[in-house]
């Protein structure tokens, strides 16, 4: 649940900007991201009624995102494939289908011109067998229909409906291009640094749990790091929030200053959002 999206986006963050002055410069507004980290918070009204606001105390990251992806994924199955005599009998439906079936019973009942005889006996065997029980007719009747089957398949619309079954969290991707215009540490070094922390966690525990339940409780050294925070993404007109950085990938080499800071650098990042998004999720990233 997002926290007053129209609020947020008018919030101005106590926290320095990091990232290229691409704004300063003249570019439209709407063709800049800002990251900035979220704070969860209504607790007290109930499992999904958590809102999520700015945390001001934290700087903004901006920066121009190029061929970035918003993607939605769903899954889906047919879960009555298996219902199905072919999912039962596969190899007897497919005979039947394929017209091996009938194949297999003209060889079985069909060979007169054995020179050895056996195959003529075990026709007139299964003759006279099919006679003494009664089911000569019976035999010839299934023999047309199975002929009639050749060809024929017992896939249907029905038993092809998709279900859905689940979905996964939405999935933005994209290049983020930070610039140095005048202070490449600042533009540059700081921005990239910060989301690295963002896509890190807090604080990981240097101790057992044993170590850590004398000192602090159980109660927290069952769960004692801390993890990466929750962001929010601002572009185009639209907030995404809440959401995970996945992950950060930045080249090692590039144009640098003598003091070792880059002054171009074009990062790849993945943000997921923290839970799987309904049709209201998508409305409200316009608000």
């Amino acid at each position: 649940m997002l926290d007053s999206p129209a609020n947020n986006k008018g919030q101005k963050p106590s926290g320095k900007t990091l990232g290229s002055v691409w704004r300063e410069k003249g570019l439209n507004k709407n063709l800049v991201v800002k990251i900035r980290p979220v704070v969860e918070g209504n607790f007290e009204g109930g499992q999904g009624q958590q809102t999520y606001s700015v945390d001001t105390s934290q700087p903004t990251v901006e920066s121009i995102f190029e061929e970035a992806d918003f993607s939605i994924e769903s899954q889906y199955s047919t879960p009555f494939e298996s219902s199905n005599p072919e999912g039962r009998l596969p190899n007897l439906m497919g005979m039947i289908q394929s017209g091996q079936i009938n194949a297999a019973y003209y060889s079985l009942f069909a060979v007169t011109n054995d020179p050895t005889g056996v195959g003529a006996g075990i026709a007139e065997l299964g003759a006279a067998t099919a006679e003494l029980t009664g089911v000569a007719d019976a035999l010839s009747e299934s023999e047309g229909k199975l002929q009639g089957l050749m060809g024929r398949s017992n896939f249907t619309k029905l038993n092809s409906r998709q279900i859905f079954t689940s979905a996964s969290s939405i999935r933005i991707t994209g290049s983020l291009f930070f610039e140095a215009w005048a202070n490449a540490k600042g533009e540059v070094e700081d921005a990239l640094q910060q989301l690295q922390i963002w896509a890190s966690a807090a604080e990981l525990s240097k101790q057992s749990l044993l170590v850590g339940g004398i000192k602090e409780g159980f109660s927290e050294a069952m769960f004692p790091s801390i993890i990466p925070p929750l962001v929010q993404l601002q572009y185009g007109g639209k907030t995404y929030s809440p959401m995970v950085v996945e992950s950060v990938s930045a080249p090692i080499t590039a144009p640098m200053t003598k003091d070792g800071d880059r002054i171009a650098v074009r990062v790849q990042v993945v943000f997921l959002s923290l839970t799987a998004w309904d049709a209201q999720n998508i409305i409200n990233t316009r608000r």
